[in-house]
């Protein structure tokens, strides 16, 4: 039987976000990122196959509101993808923990990511790949935990003085103020039966044209609506018999629908002058006790208070349920669950060498309590079945604190490194000399030159191009660093992601709590009897760190670095390198 040929990786997964989309003009964000990424494409011969998420809010923090960023997630497996290619890494990403998940498992699936705005391909596996992706990952984090929070109080600002968020409810415009009014807007029908939009009533651009403005058709829809004979399709399709428009989010009239008379139905509030806590789709009318009854002469309603007084009372009627209000809790997301597993099903497991016996610790919420749970899928002898959630979460916290490592380490670690890679200093010596005695000589050469040029043995043009020579071989050996610089930087960058982790765990909760968790470990194991944590395995990219930082302990190191040990030289304030006599257990 023939072999299959192999498919020739050719396809790029182009990727376009923007964040918000408020109108029409927005959209030069995704040319200008289309463009960049079509010439890279053109460039690196990748046919590019495109992916959009550029109407309303996209951010890159989430991805549940990107649908087109998911079916592209779906292609990265396939044979013929070569690269995914995005205008900037903060356009596929902004959650750091979901972005170092994407770049491990990237190159096991042979696509590179590329970032069109500056030509550059990230390789993450190797160290300078990788710190520079994780590193700015961590900065398009920041950026947006910093967006979100102005924007709160922003929003909470506004709301204190009266004033609503978001976009304005159909049919009104916002003044200088910030508060509601009608809306001059409108639009005209034509005598084909067409729509075009309009500010001015009195400037029609048929003489046969109808004008019908949104601030009288939100009033007619009210209107229709108050009386509780008909349900929303009713409405929308009576509206659109009179010639009435909705205007879209581009501000463009359409014919109006059941989901456009059930919006202006559940805006009473704003259009009265209301501000409710919380976003507007969650105003359910009967989780509000009496909720005509919070009506009141704000003074700056834009209909009269008898019609959204009707409307009220319409819409409390029709939400009557039998559930009881809030009686289905929202689903709890476990931080360690699928990563968790049990310490005895472990120790079974390694004695008959099979890992069928592993067992898994997942999250259960039964009644309201939240505890992690052993599977029922195999028995083994430990006594406690369960922990309540925050006995192990706090324990995975102080876990993370262990890890830390004081700054003043890196030096004494990155030295260990060198001796146990490369036998000693030796190696950087003969580095050192060896970029001392090149940099010299290119200096020499370009004094030499400009002698030559002087005294007019060369021309300008050759005494340029020799001195741009050699300043570009001066560059490239000051650049060169020694192994124990390359290393120091390697551990400086993990230290850093670590001390970040630890920093992100307490004040994240929920799904980002999770991929954090996933993004630095592999597995956990977990002693239910004693409620500690046994043992833990990290990310490859954390391993060569922890192996460091482990033998740093005195058995480990030799007798130079033990009289430096001795010292006191590498103290820290969380108890990690006191004990030169005994290895403090890391969970």
């Amino acid at each position: 039987m023939a072999r299959p040929m192999p498919v020739e990786r050719k396809i790029a997964l182009c990727y376009i976000r923007l964040s918000v989309t408020k109108d029409a003009s927005d959209l030069t964000s995704p040319e200008r990122q289309r463009a960049n990424i079509d010439a890279a494409c053109r460039k690196y011969g990748w046919i590019p196959e495109w992916y959009e998420d550029a109407k309303g809010h996209k951010s890159a923090t989430k991805e549940e509101n990107r649908p087109a960023w998911q079916a592209l997630k779906t292609r990265l497996g396939d044979p013929d993808v070569a690269a995914l290619v995005v205008n900037e890494q903060s356009r596929a990403m902004r959650n750091a923990w979901r972005a170092i998940k994407l770049f491990e498992e990237l190159p096991g699936q042979g696509v590179v990511l590329h970032l069109a705005a500056l030509d550059r391909t990230i390789d993450i596996t190797t160290p300078d790949g990788r710190m520079s992706a994780y590193i700015q990952a961590f900065l398009d984090d920041l950026y947006a935990l910093d967006a979100s929070r102005r924007s709160k109080d922003s929003v909470k600002y506004r709301k204190g003085k009266g004033i609503s968020i978001g976009t304005p409810p159909f049919g009104t415009v916002r003044d200088d103020q910030g508060y509601l009014t009608a809306s001059p807007s409108g639009a005209w029908l034509l005598p084909d039966g067409a729509f075009r939009p309009g500010k001015d009533q009195h400037q029609p651009p048929h003489p046969d044209a109808t004008w019908r403005g949104y601030y009288a058709c939100a009033e007619q829809i009210l209107t229709l609506y108050k009386d509780n004979q008909h349900g929303y399709g009713w409405v929308a399709d009576e509206l659109n018999k009179a010639g009435w428009a909705f205007r879209d989010r581009w501000n463009q009239p359409r014919p109006i629908n059941g989901d456009d008379v059930r919006r202006v139905t559940s805006n009473w509030r704003e259009y009265a002058g209301l501000v409710m806590h919380g976003r507007a789709k969650e105003q359910i009318a009967n989780e509000i006790e009496n909720p005509s009854g919070v009506l009141y002469d704000t003074g700056r309603a834009v209909f009269s208070l008898e019609l959204l007084y009707a409307v009220a009372k319409t819409q409390e009627e029709r939400s009557v349920t039998t559930r009881p209000t809030k009686s289905v809790s929202p689903a709890h997301i476990f931080s360690l669950s699928f990563l968790t597993f049990c310490a005895r099903c472990d120790q079974l497991a390694r004695a008959e060498d099979n890992p069928k016996f592993r067992t898994r610790i997942t999250g259960h919420n039964k009644k309201g309590q939240l505890r992690y749970r052993h599977s029922d899928s195999h028995k083994c002898d430990c006594q406690t079945k369960s922990v309540p959630v925050n006995t192990i979460e706090e324990d995975f916290a102080r876990l993370i604190h262990t890890l830390e490592v004081h700054p003043d380490a890196i030096e004494l670690m990155a030295e260990l490194a060198v001796q146990t890679r490369f036998g000693g200093a030796q190696d950087n010596d003969d580095l050192q000399e060896q970029k001392k005695v090149a940099i010299a000589k290119h200096k020499r050469a370009i004094k030499n030159n400009f002698t030559l040029f002087q005294n007019g043995e060369i021309d300008s043009d050759e005494y340029y191009r020799q001195k741009d020579y050699h300043e570009r071989q001066i560059a490239y050996w000051e650049s060169q660093t020694t192994d124990k610089q390359k290393i120091a930087l390697e551990l400086t960058t993990c230290v850093e992601m670590i001390n970040r982790l630890k920093t992100f765990w307490e004040i994240t909760d929920g799904e980002d709590r999770r991929l954090l968790a996933h993004s630095l470990f592999d597995e956990i194991v977990y002693d239910l009897d004693k409620r500690q944590i046994v043992d833990f395995t990290m990310k490859s990219w954390a391993e060569p760190f922890l192996v460091l930082r482990a033998a740093l302990y005195f058995d480990a190191l030799s007798e130079e670095m033990k009289n430096r040990f001795n010292s006191g030289l590498m103290a820290s304030s969380n108890g990690l390198f006191h004990d030169p006599n005994g290895i403090p257990a890391l969970a």
